[in-house]
């Protein structure tokens, strides 16, 4: 039997593959002993066939894991006898799973193969909004969290969906809590104090003048999650913070009385007065003009939020 697991979210598809191990375990292998894994990189077809012509060792068949096959570019004179292989290999007692970690090209033979049987074929693409709220509901449940509605609204509009960043936000907030609710409260100060540096970060870089670097650290985060409307968000928080602080530097404020007035975090207050020494009132009026331009251009035009947000910084 072949069985294909594919998609964007690798989170979930991670999980399906280690069900499908524990599974094997507990019905076929108590030892663990005939799971073998093969990764997409260095994948060797003698050694694949080798282990997939062997029935299990003292169990009734193996369990073979390929990981990232698609993703590993295989040549097209080893994919052709790869095909001729899975061919023979269907008769096979033996338990065979492809999994590949994101995206895989559905116009290569390999991937209609390994596709045939709907019946065993899964893709897992990211959660929209609702299924989303409902799968963290059913996790929080499994692992004796809670959370408010509001709390995980929040939070999801920090993270977005991918769900490697917010279970593992969410366990720690778990743990924190010991079996108390999560509250918006929590998220702001465990979640977002770890966005707001990063946003200090990407701010340094483009005061800097490192635009490779800004670019660098822009694509890190929507990597990690962030959504561009939170992100273009947190830019225009923080340049509009730098604008407001600048005078009030000027003037010789000291950071406990610039906390009072802003009523801002101290460590906020502090991070953003370093990086008003950076910026001249003309080049953040610049700046602050075009993230209010680059938000209309959200609204207005057809290039994808991630492109928009490189262009703004290459043209800073």
């Amino acid at each position: 039997m072949f069985i294909f697991l594919y998609g964007e979210d690798s989170y979930r598809s991670t999980q399906k593959l280690q069900e499908i191990k524990e599974s094997f375990i507990k019905k076929t292998d108590p030892s663990g002993l005939n799971i073998i894994v093969f990764e997409g990189d260095d994948f060797n077809l003698e050694k694949f066939n080798s282990a997939a012509a062997q029935g299990g060792f003292l169990v009734s068949k193996r369990l073979i894991i390929v990981k990232n096959l698609l993703s590993g570019k295989v040549k097209k004179d080893l994919a052709e006898q790869l095909l001729e292989l899975l061919e023979r290999l269907k008769k096979s007692d033996n338990l065979f799973v492809f999994w590949e970690d994101g995206k895989a090209d559905k116009r290569t033979i390999l991937f209609k193969t390994l596709s045939a049987d709907k019946k065993y074929t899964q893709e897992f693409e990211p959660l929209e909004p609702i299924p989303l709220t409902a799968w963290l509901k059913n996790y929080l449940n499994n692992n004796q969290g809670k959370i408010s509605p509001a709390a995980l609204q929040l939070l999801l509009a920090y993270l977005g969906n991918n769900l490697w960043q917010i279970t593992g936000e969410l366990d720690k907030l778990i743990a924190y809590k010991n079996g108390g609710e999560i509250s918006e409260t929590d998220v702001k100060t465990f979640v977002a104090a770890k966005i707001n540096e990063n946003i200090f970060a990407l701010t340094d870089a483009v005061a800097g003048g490192n635009k490779a670097l800004a670019v660098k650290l822009l694509q890190e985060q929507l990597a990690g999650g962030l959504n561009e409307i939170y992100l273009l968000t947190m830019l225009t928080r923080q340049f509009r913070l730098i604008a407001q602080m600048m005078p009030l530097a000027a003037a010789g404020q000291s950071e406990s009385a610039i906390a009072r007035l802003t009523k801002l975090h101290p460590f906020v207050v502090k991070k953003t007065l370093l990086l008003t020494k950076k910026f001249t009132l003309e080049k953040l009026k610049n700046i602050y003009g075009r993230l209010i331009k680059l938000d209309g251009q959200f609204k207005s035009t057809g290039l994808p939020p991630q492109t928009l947000l490189d262009l703004f910084i290459l043209e800073i």
